[in-house]
């Protein structure tokens, strides 16, 4: 989804829900709080993200990628070791990753936490 902010009458409403369209899924945020420990590689971020399969995986590092937010490299064996991290932009957003994990583990406690 793009969002064109000269249709917003708020413009910082617009920036905020333009970022958000790249970062508001639950792919996204679960690859952004998985690359929060380390860099990893394709198939460590497969095995450390529940029930993400290859496809989804691949679509949401490349549209992070395109946003700025992950890099990708080749590792010391070449292709076989592509490696993803968080750019300095991807780290900007690391708030707003640990806000989401604490209001969800806070729920969880409570009893709250939203069914689905």
């Amino acid at each position: 989804m793009v969002v064109n902010m000269e249709q917003e009458s708020d413009p910082q409403l617009a920036r905020c829900m333009q970022i958000l369209s790249v970062i508001g899924d639950l792919w996204t945020l679960a690859v952004v709080m998985t690359l929060q420990r380390s860099e990893m590689r394709f198939n460590e971020l497969q095995r450390a993200i529940p029930r993400v399969n290859a496809v989804t995986l691949t679509s949401r590092l490349k549209k992070l990628e395109e946003a700025g937010i992950v890099s990708r490299a080749a590792g010391s064996r070449g292709r076989q070791s592509t490696v993803y991290a968080l750019t300095p932009t991807g780290e900007r957003l690391l708030p707003i990753v640990d806000a989401v994990r604490t209001v969800a583990l806070d729920l969880e406690r409570s009893g709250d936490a939203p069914r689905g």
